[in-house]
């Protein structure tokens, strides 16, 4: 059982960094019977076992978390169709198996952080394996992204692992049974320094630097020292002043190197305020962000007169780049308290220092966490979640807090505890049977077999038909077999889901051809807000101006996009402006010819 439980755990830390690879669905599926194995022996343990199960208020707390967010995803229609939620939920429930198995196996901590380097092996043999074009990106955008697909979260992951081997190095060295093995730490200590750099990701070297602080503040006892130093008032002053100036130089060096990136974070953050206000107690679930930012700021830039700075740095937007925020206008104020009320418990309390293994190591590393939810997305990947539920049960389980017993119904609580988990176990199996069909009918669409691919998506329609994206690309399918009906049955529904300015733009388009022109004009006003320094929403809407005869409006918006810089100069865009720049020629030698 023992060693059972040790394979399936590392199995998981593992497997989950295969989530954004091509092969997403058949990992998944394998990672999600894997963690169904290490729920049912958990449950099967549980019956087995006359000894009591002893619960602390923190744990309540995960368990109210938990609960809340079923059942108030559940009322507002988002518990299903959101494979991310379900992964959030599963994420949080490993805490149940990690709890109960460590007490049978006091080793299991041990192999938990194994899983969790030999995850970061993996990574670190694909980053470098890219860097040196051995290894292919998952996205062609970029060089490094190890699996992530993208290097601001690849390097965000590091910075969440990077304290994990610093504490190692530094504080558990008397731990390691042999010295090759301390070297081969060290040398992924430094590797991991390396790709962090290459990362190219401010939050990520925020998160390291915070983290890494911790760490030599517990071993080097640096705010210790600096309190016995500094004696005087006069001495206080010059250090909080010193230090206060230290931050905010390197917060300002830290815009100034990627200001656009910079302006373009504090802008999401400003135009989703009106997000928090729709729902503030209980937030508007899951996905809710993604699904109407877009449209948010639309709304925006068609009610406001915008500066050029926020004209270049909107785009398509689907996440808050602050997991506070994101919490707030998906889970409310509820979800927030309750979340940063387990963080509290984790991070404040004082620690049993008879049980205090590897304390410090999940402390760092959720610290690190902590600081780089504040600017990126951690939450979005499964390895940083993981890494979360990790440091979650060494910290509560490594501090005092007062025990209570659950002696009577034990087995009946825990077992549809577990039960329950695996319910969302079979709903992502689920998700991912319809995911499978959906990728069989894009790839037969993208081989111009237009009429198989979507008989696969209508496999999927059952499964996903609350998902934005699929309803987009049946749509988009059905345009182009020119059934436009059914295009704009599919589209309507993807633009209520999503906001994403492709399903506009395709919606826009067969409106245009069934003659409904003011739905046309709205559609593409909106994907035109979403993608406001984007050259090709707009030329649509001349265009449509143009067919409806609305010579005024046309010749509008034929001025504006000669005007208006590409946030990225294409040869489209030089073309868009050619002919726009012509149209208006022509229609100022016609205007003068009448007068």
């Amino acid at each position: 059982m023992k060693i059972a439980t040790r394979i399936l755990v590392v199995l998981i830390l593992v497997l989950c960094h295969f989530q954004s690879s091509y092969l997403q669905v058949w990992t998944n599926v394998i990672l999600y019977l894997v963690i169904a194995v290490l729920f049912g022996l958990t449950t099967i343990d549980i019956w087995k076992s006359n000894a009591d199960f002893k619960i602390t208020v923190p744990e309540i707390l995960i368990g109210v978390f938990i609960v809340y967010l079923i059942a108030n995803n559940a009322l507002k229609g988002t518990l299903l169709g959101n494979e991310r939620f379900l992964n959030y939920l599963i994420c949080f429930s490993i805490y149940i198996p990690l709890k109960y198995l460590n007490k049978r196996d006091n080793k299991l901590i041990e192999y938990v952080f194994c899983g969790i380097l030999l995850g970061l092996s993996i990574e670190l043999t694909v980053g470098f394996g890219q860097l040196f074009g051995l290894v292919p990106s998952s996205n062609s955008r970029f060089v490094l992204s190890g699996l992530f697909g993208n290097p601001g979260a690849f390097g965000g992951y590091l910075a969440i692992v990077f304290p994990i081997l610093l504490a190692s190095v530094i504080i558990y060295k008397d731990r390691f049974k042999s010295e090759n093995l301390l070297y081969a730490v060290i040398l992924g200590l430094c590797c991991t320094l390396c790709l962090l750099i290459l990362s190219d990701s401010r939050g990520a070297w925020l998160g390291t630097f915070v983290g890494t602080l911790f760490v030599f503040n517990h071993k080097f006892r640096i705010v210790e020292y600096a309190t016995i130093i500094l004696k005087s008032k006069a001495s206080k002053r010059i250090a909080s002043i010193t230090l206060t100036i230290s931050i905010i130089f390197i917060c300002f060096a830290l815009y100034q190197y990627k200001p656009e990136s910079a302006f373009g974070r504090l802008f999401i953050w400003k135009t989703s305020k009106s997000m928090t206000l729709d729902n503030p107690m209980t937030g508007n679930g899951f996905g809710f962000f993604k699904s109407n930012y877009g449209k948010t700021q639309a709304q925006y830039f068609l009610n406001n007169i915008a500066s050029k700075n926020e004209i270049q740095v909107a785009d398509y937007v689907t996440l808050a780049y602050n997991e506070f925020l994101e919490m707030l206008i998906e889970s409310g104020i509820i979800g927030l308290i309750l979340f940063l009320s387990i963080i509290y418990f984790a991070l404040l309390k004082r620690r049993n220092q008879n049980n205090a293994k590897y304390h410090l190591a999940a402390k760092a590393s959720l610290i690190s966490l902590l600081v780089l939810s504040m600017v990126s997305y951690p939450f979005r990947f499964m390895p940083n979640l993981l890494t979360m539920a990790v440091c979650l049960f060494v910290l509560l389980n490594s501090n005092n807090f007062r025990k209570y017993t659950i002696p009577k119904y034990k087995k009946t609580f825990i077992s549809v505890a577990l039960l329950c988990v695996l319910g969302i176990l079979l709903l992502c199996f689920r998700q991912n049977y319809g995911k499978y069909h959906f990728r069989t009918g894009y790839s037969k669409v993208l081989s111009s077999d237009i009429d198989n691919g979507i008989t696969s998506y209508k496999k999927a329609l059952p499964i996903l038909q609350n998902n934005g994206e699929f309803l987009f690309y049946i749509g988009s399918a059905y345009y182009q077999k020119q059934n436009f009906p059914e295009c704009i049955r599919y589209l309507k529904r993807a633009t209520a889901l999503s906001s994403e300015p492709n399903s506009f733009i395709t919606l826009g388009n067969a409106l245009k051809e069934e003659k409904r022109y003011k739905e046309a004009e709205q559609a593409y006003l909106t994907a035109s807000g979403i993608t406001p320094s984007k050259l090709y929403p707009k030329y649509l809407l001349a265009k449509l101006y143009i067919e409806m005869k609305e010579t005024d409006k046309a010749l509008d918006m034929a001025t504006f996009i000669t005007d208006t810089n590409e946030k990225v100069p294409t040869t489209a865009g030089t073309q868009i402006k050619d002919e726009m720049h012509n149209y208006i020629t022509q229609i100022t030698k016609t205007l003068n010819m009448e007068l």
